[in-house]
């Protein structure tokens, strides 16, 4: 009779070892299986934003030469004008006063055209969260607040929108490629499409609020043109501020 229950408690024993092990091992696979599901979960997240920053990269390597050579046109023109005298210069001549008001509003719309193609594409990015792709969109930002502020007054106070609208208006397509029209192509339409930004400068420029402006603006173009020609392959990284 002991023996028998001997048996039957080993039995049983045996039973609630093996339901245990069994449950344990159940327990263990669910846990394995959701350290698996998590750890797929952050490497996908991993690649996305690898992805993200990859393209990034892409984009801004696209642009980075045009956009460089507008931000380093249009501060050489500030640098010219603000230190050097251009306006009073050649201001008097009717000829070249013209044409120092026409480049001038070229170089002006031809970063704003640069500036609305990079952002088109960067935007679509999400927020890319690539270094050196973030110093440029500051930067970029930094000018936009600089010439929409009115922080100095209302004298060539440019806000967002109408800097958009000027870059948009430069936007043009040739073998299916987006770029900035070139200065023949601005030329032709200057009278019917910028002409009222001659005005302004014409008018505004001489106001010491403006100069203000246009300084800061020099400065930070002069930074971004430092940040987008890192190895100074086209721009020395001693650019003259006003």
């Amino acid at each position: 009779m002991a023996a028998a229950w001997i048996g039957f408690a080993g039995g049983v024993t045996a039973a609630l070892v093996s339901a245990f092990v069994a449950f344990r091992q159940t327990r263990m696979a669910e846990q394995m299986t959701k350290l698996k599901s998590a750890l797929d979960a952050e490497v996908h997240r991993a690649d996305a934003l690898f992805d993200r920053d990859l393209q990034a990269e892409q984009v801004l390597t696209r642009y980075r030469q045009p956009l460089a050579a507008a931000a380093f046109d249009l501060q050489s023109r500030l640098y010219n004008i603000l230190r050097q005298g251009l306006f009073d210069a050649y201001g008097s001549d009717p000829r070249r006063g013209e044409e120092v008001l026409r480049t001038t509003v070229f170089r002006l719309a031809q970063y704003f055209g640069w500036t609305e193609i990079l952002r088109r594409d960067i935007q679509f990015l999400s927020f890319p969260e690539d270094e050196e792709t973030r110093r440029v969109s500051k930067l970029q930002s930094d000018i936009t607040k600089c010439f929409l502020s009115d922080g100095y007054g209302q004298a060539l106070m440019i806000w967002s929108d109408e800097q958009r609208a000027v870059g948009e208006r430069m936007i043009a397509e040739e073998h299916g490629k987006v770029l900035c029209m070139g200065y023949a192509r601005f030329s032709d339409r200057f009278e019917d499409t910028f002409a009222s930004w001659r005005e302004r400068l014409r008018s505004e420029l001489p106001q010491e609020s403006a100069r203000g402006r246009l300084r800061d603006v020099q400065h930070l173009l002069c930074e971004l043109v430092e940040t987008l020609d890192e190895r100074e392959i086209y721009y020395p990284h001693d650019l003259e501020r006003a």
